[in-house]
C-alpha cells in the first residue's frame, strides 16, 4: 500500500521484537459509546514495518513490548480495547512516561503556540496540518469491521486492511512531527502530557461508570419547577414580556427603558440591553428584574431535568481547557444548579454509597506553592503550613481584630478577595466579582481591601507585577498569548487541575470507582459495609497525588459520606 507517497507491506507478526517506538491502533464492533467495544483488528507500525496482530497472537506480542513506548491516536479507547481483550495492563507504561496519546500532544503543543485549546481535533485533521494527507474514513468500511470478528487477518477484504494501517502510520507519523515541534517549546515535560494521558484514562472511565439517577423525583420536580415557570411568566407578563415570543429583545428593551435601567445596563453587539445575570445581579431589587432572574434560571433547570430521561447518566468530560482545567457536559456535572433538590437526584446504587471528598481551598494551596517556588519565601505558605484558615487571617488584617474575633460577614468579605485578587483582577472588575459574595462595596473600599490584602500577602504584589504574554506552569505546561489575568490565574488554576487529575488515575488504579470530578472535587461509589477504610484511602490518594505537583504546602481534604449527592 502508498501513504504519503511511500509504499509499505502489510504483514501478519510472526513474533519479531520491533523497535522501541510503535503506533497502535485498533478496529473494532460498533457499540454505544457508553461501552468498551470488542477487538476486530490490532494494527502496529514502527516506522519501518506495519503489522497486523492476530489476536491468539495479541497477549505474546504486548508482553513481549511491555518495555517499549506506545503512541494512540485516542489513548483511552485503545487502551480500553486492548485490555478487555487480553491480559496486558498499561499502568506500568503510564507510570515510566511510555504512553503517548497524539490528539492530547496536540492540544498541549496548539496551547503552547496560539494560547487556545484547539475545539477540533482529530487523527484526520492533524494529518492534513501536519502531513498533507487526507485520511479515508468511509462509512461503509468504518462501521463494517465487526463482519470479520471471527476471521483471520488473510481473510479481510484489502480495502479494510489498508484503512487501518493508513491511521496508524499516521498516528506515528504526526507524532514524530509534534514531538519535534514540542520540544522546540519552552518545556521540559512534554508541555505535561504524561498527567494529562493519565487523566485522561480517568475521566473516559468515569463517563463509562455514569451516575445513578432518581428519575421520579426528577419528574415530580419538573412538573413543580414548570408550575412556577407558568406563574412567573403571568407575573412578567404585566409588564409587557411575552415567553418566547418573536422579537422579545424589542419587548424586554422598552422595558429596561421603562424601569430608568438604559443607563445602567450594557448593550449587547445588536443595540438590545444586557440580559445578563452579572450585569442584571445589581438591579435585584427591582420586581422584574428580579423575577427575570429567577425565570432564566427555572428555565435553565427544565431543560436540564428533561435531559435526564435513564437511570443512569454518562456526563462527557473534556480533559483541558485553557486554564489546563477540565469541563463537562451532557448534563454538565461540574456546573450543577446549587439548588440541593436537583443535586440530590444523583444516587448511589443500592447497598452503596458516595464518598465525596474535596481539595480544602486548594488554588490557595497551589497558589502558594506557585509564590514558593518563585520568591523561596511565601506568607501564604507559612500560614497554610501553620494551620491558619487564610480568609480568617485576612479578614483580621482587613479589620484590624484578632483572628478569633472575625464574624462571618467579614471572612465572607475576605473569602472574595482570596478569591479574586491572585488572579490579577482591577478594583472596578472586584466589586462587579464580590457581589458573587454578597458584598456591595465601592471601587474607593476595593482599593481599600487590595491594598490590605498586599499586607497579608507582601508576596502577592510582586507576584502581580509585569507581564511576559505567556506562562509556564510547574508541571511544563505553556499557555500563550495569555492575557494579564490569564497569565497570573494559570499558573495555580493549572496545577491544582494536574494534581486533581493524578488523584484521578491513581484512585482508579487503586480500584476506586468514580463516578463524578468537580474540579476540586471527587466523588467515588463504594459498598456500605467498608466506607471507614475506603474513606480513609480515598483521602490520603488525594494528598498524595497532589503533594506530586505542590511539595512545599500543606494539602488538606474533607469527606462527605452520603447516598445522594449533597455538595
Amino acid at each position: 500500500m502508498e501513504f504519503n507517497g511511500k509504499e509499505y507491506i502489510i504483514k501478519v507478526w510472526q513474533g519479531e521484537e520491533l523497535a522501541n517506538f510503535l503506533a497502535i491502533d485498533t478496529e473494532t464492533m460498533v457499540v454505544p459509546f457508553t461501552e468498551t467495544p470488542d477487538l476486530i483488528t490490532c494494527q502496529v507500525f514502527d516506522g519501518e514495518s506495519l503489522f497486523y496482530i492476530e489476536r491468539c497472537d495479541l497477549d505474546k506480542f504486548l508482553q513481549m513490548h511491555s518495555e517499549k513506548n506506545f503512541i494512540f491516536a485516542n489513548a483511552p479507547f485503545d487502551i480500553d480495547v486492548l485490555e478487555k481483550a487480553t491480559n496486558w495492563k498499561c499502568n506500568k507504561q503510564i507510570e515510566q512516561g511510555k504512553i503517548y496519546d497524539v490528539l492530547v500532544m496536540y492540544r498541549l503543543y496548539i496551547l503552547a503556540v496560539r494560547g487556545v485549546v484547539p475545539r477540533r481535533f482529530s487523527l484526520a485533521k492533524i494529518s492534513e496540518e501536519f502531513l498533507q494527507v487526507s485520511l479515508s474514513k468511509e462509512e461503509e468500511i468504518r462501521n463494517n469491521f465487526g463482519r470479520f470478528k471471527e476471521k483471520k487477518i488473510k481473510d479481510i477484504p484489502r480495502e479494510f486492511l489498508e484503512y487501518g494501517a493508513s491511521d496508524v502510520i499516521a498516528t506515528h507519523d504526526v507524532f514524530y512531527q509534534l514531538l519535534n515541534r514540542i520540544n522546540c517549546t519552552k518545556s521540559t515535560t512534554l508541555l505535561s502530557h504524561n498527567i494529562q494521558v493519565a487523566g485522561n484514562l480517568a475521566l473516559n472511565r468515569i463517563y463509562k461508570n455514569g451516575i445513578g439517577v432518581d428519575r421520579k423525583k426528577a419528574e415530580e420536580l419538573l412538573v413543580q419547577i414548570e408550575r412556577e415557570l407558568r406563574i412567573l411568566g403571568i407575573k412578567l407578563s404585566t409588564y409587557g414580556w411575552v415567553r418566547g415570543e418573536k422579537g422579545n429583545q424589542k419587548f424586554y428593551n422598552e422595558i429596561i427603558e421603562y424601569l430608568g435601567l438604559d443607563e445602567k445596563l450594557p448593550k449587547t453587539a445588536t443595540g438590545g440591553y444586557s440580559m445578563k445575570e452579572d450585569d442584571l445581579v445589581a438591579h435585584r431589587n427591582i420586581p422584574f428584574i428580579d423575577m427575570y432572574l429567577k425565570y432564566k434560571s427555572l428555565e435553565k433547570t427544565t431543560h436540564f431535568l428533561k435531559n435526564l430521561d435513564s437511570d443512569k447518566v454518562h456526563p462527557r468530560y473534556d480533559l483541558l481547557k485553557n486554564t489546563g482545567r477540565t469541563s463537562c457536559s451532557s448534563p454538565n456535572f461540574q456546573q450543577l444548579p446549587r439548588d440541593g433538590d436537583i443535586r440530590s437526584m444523583f444516587k448511589a446504587a443500592e447497598g452503596s454509597t458516595f464518598i465525596i471528598t474535596d481539595y480544602s481551598a486548594i488554588e490557595l494551596s497551589t497558589l502558594a506553592q506557585v509564590l514558593y517556588d518563585e520568591f523561596r519565601h511565601s506568607v501564604m505558605r507559612d500560614k497554610i503550613n501553620e494551620g491558619a484558615d487564610l480568609h480568617r487571617y485576612y479578614a483580621s488584617v482587613l479589620f484590624g481584630v484578632e483572628e478569633h474575633k472575625v464574624e462571618k460577614w467579614q471572612r465572607q468579605a475576605a473569602k472574595a478577595a482570596n478569591f479574586g485578587f491572585p488572579g490579577g483582577l482591577g478594583t472596578e472588575t472586584f466589586t462587579k466579582f464580590a457581589k458573587g459574595y454578597g458584598i456591595d462595596i465601592t471601587e474607593s473600599e476595593a482599593r481599600n481591601m487590595r491594598d490590605a490584602w498586599f499586607n497579608a500577602f507582601p508576596e502577592m504584589k510582586e507576584y502581580l507585577k509585569g507581564e511576559k504574554g505567556y506562562v509556564i506552569t510547574r508541571t511544563g505546561r505553556v499557555r500563550a498569548n495569555t492575557t494579564f489575568c490569564a497569565e497570573k490565574n494559570t499558573p495555580f488554576q493549572g496545577l491544582a487541575a494536574d494534581g486533581a487529575k493524578i488523584a484521578l488515575y491513581n484512585l482508579m488504579e487503586a480500584g476506586f470507582k468514580i463516578v463524578g470530578f468537580v474540579h476540586d472535587e471527587i466523588i467515588t461509589e463504594v459498598p456500605k459495609n467498608r466506607i471507614k477504610d475506603l474513606t480513609k484511602q480515598q483521602e490520603k490518594i488525594m494528598i498524595d497525588s497532589m503533594k506530586v505537583v505542590v511539595p512545599d504546602v500543606v494539602i488538606k481534604v474533607e469527606s462527605t459520606i452520603s447516598e445522594r449527592y449533597c455538595k
